[in-house]
């Protein structure tokens, strides 16, 4: 494991602190119990309560007798949107240029809020024999069950347009976050490092979801251009 020349406790309390502070853990989320942090993280008990008393006194979480450690609601970071357009096109020749190196786990099936059935899939891909990306996906099943050793073994975007879905709109927001413990190891850089985080959606001609992905790519592998044309 990769890892900055800080105490451990201050990298396991910067990697929660991202993820309160992006969101990913919303006010009132109830945190892991000590043991299964210790467990999950692969720390000391102590690096997990040294962590957790820092977030305390920045009044990021705070710990209730008997029944648990919450985060608390705080003022989130505002962020300007700069809205652009571009061709789908452009992510189909991206990902041709890719591979899916390890199959993290099988396709589990999930109900969504509306009683729709999607496949849950995690993975990384790669690009020459390296890891550029983690992704976790959902797919509509009925999709899925129309080729689903192709869509458990290659890159979704690309059968997807094999398989001739129509895509009436697709969406894609891209955000800086951070690398924590797993993400680290999985692609072989150091905790808290800078990840572009794209979130994906493709929706049908009735507007319904069809396959969204949440990626994750480091900072020193990808770089966005923008041409702007006059008006």
């Amino acid at each position: 494991m990769k890892r900055q020349a800080v105490p451990l406790h201050a990298e396991v309390a910067e990697v929660l602190r991202h993820q309160i502070l992006s969101g990913d853990l919303p006010a009132g989320t109830k945190l892991p119990a000590l043991s299964a942090l210790t467990e999950k993280l692969g720390v000391a008990r102590m690096t997990i309560v040294q962590a957790m008393n820092a977030l305390e006194d920045e009044g990021l979480i705070e710990k209730h007798s008997g029944r648990g450690t919450f985060v608390k609601a705080v003022k989130m970071p505002d962020r300007h949107t700069m809205q652009m357009k571009a061709e789908l096109s452009q992510i189909y020749a991206m990902v041709d240029q890719m591979e899916v190196s390890v199959r993290q786990d099988d396709a589990i099936i999930e109900k969504g809020p509306d009683g729709r059935y999607f496949r849950a899939m995690s993975r990384i891909h790669a690009r020459s024999g390296k890891p550029f990306c983690q992704v976790n996906i959902k797919l509509d099943d009925e999709i899925f069950d129309r080729a689903p050793d192709r869509f458990a073994t290659e890159i979704v975007v690309s059968v997807l347009k094999d398989l001739g879905i129509t895509v009436e709109k697709a969406r894609q927001k891209v955000t800086i976050s951070y690398a924590d413990f797993s993400m680290a190891q999985a692609l072989d850089i150091k905790v808290n490092s800078a990840v572009f985080r794209v979130v994906r959606e493709f929706m049908d001609a009735q507007g319904s979801l069809i396959y969204s992905a949440t990626l994750y790519y480091p900072g020193d592998l990808l770089e966005f251009e923008m041409e702007f044309s006059p008006d």
